[in-house]
């Protein structure tokens, strides 16, 4: 993780420094996508993986999961996109947002990105008998890649 000493004497900190993705030349770092996707009201967590390109390489893909008494829509995922062009810019306008029902995390709660970046690349994603929820991969990799994949 990367800080700066502000004028105030307190630290602030600026997200994983070495987790970007390059897209087109342009290095986006995933915390900071992630932090502008929670400034939708909607948005309980939200996670940026890596996915390939053809054109720009890389591209960020977005995983958010809801609060309790939202239901998905495209309305919610047209807030996310417009709140990264806001922000952040154009050249961070992600590939897709899928809307999951919970995220892939271990038992202490750590969000399992690897996980979702194999889903969306198409790979195998490896253990995850050691997940606290194993059941919901299955999930999200049958609404990403559809249920012939899973």
């Amino acid at each position: 993780d990367g800080a700066v000493l502000a004028s105030d004497g307190y630290f602030r900190i600026l997200g994983r420094v070495d987790d970007v993705i390059n897209v087109a030349g342009h290095r986006l770092g995933t915390k900071e996508l992630e932090s502008v996707c929670l400034m939708v009201p909607e948005v309980a967590e939200a996670a940026v993986v890596p996915v390939m390109e053809e054109v720009k390489g890389r591209m960020p893909e977005i995983y958010v999961a809801l609060k309790p008494g939202f239901a998905p829509s495209k309305e919610i995922e047209a807030k996310v996109v417009a709140a990264i062009e806001t922000h952040i810019g154009k050249i961070a306008r992600p590939k897709n947002v899928h809307i999951v029902p919970d995220m892939p995390k271990t038992r202490s709660g750590k969000l399992m990105r690897r996980v979702l970046a194999s889903i969306s690349n198409q790979l195998d994603t490896g253990d995850i008998s050691t997940l606290a929820n194993p059941g919901v991969v299955t999930s999200i990799r049958e609404q990403v890649q559809g249920r012939k994949a899973a």
